[in-house]
């Protein structure tokens, strides 16, 4: 009988392809700590496609990376305001924020009042 762990002739082989196929993946240079548009990221990557900027951002809208944002920004010329996008860690920091700033004030204001 041949086991496979005495056989010094077995070699393993894996039919799993590791090689991509298709476009090579292009490095994007992201607005991370404020409000963007997608105006704003084809000037901050004046080599990379329209396109592909607009897919990476709805690639980061799908997985969480980013949050769209209900504002939206005339580009100046005919056709749709640009929406704004941020990313999702910086607006919930924000929100957070707002929270605090909120309880605050109104924890000043009921001092006020009752004193």
């Amino acid at each position: 009988m041949n086991d496979i762990n005495t056989n010094s002739n077995v070699t393993a082989t894996s039919t799993k392809i590791t090689a991509k196929v298709g476009r090579p993946a292009m490095s994007l240079k992201l607005i991370l700590n404020k409000t963007f548009s997608l105006k704003d990221l084809q000037a901050l990557n004046p080599d990379v496609k329209p396109v592909t900027i607009r897919a990476a951002v709805l690639r980061g809208l799908e997985n969480g990376r980013f949050t769209k944002l209900n504002r939206t920004v005339r580009s100046g010329r005919k056709g749709k305001p640009a929406s704004l996008f941020i990313n999702t860690k910086v607006y919930e920091a924000n929100l957070r924020n707002l929270a605090k700033s909120k309880v605050t004030v109104n924890v000043a204001e009921t001092d006020a009042v009752t004193a």
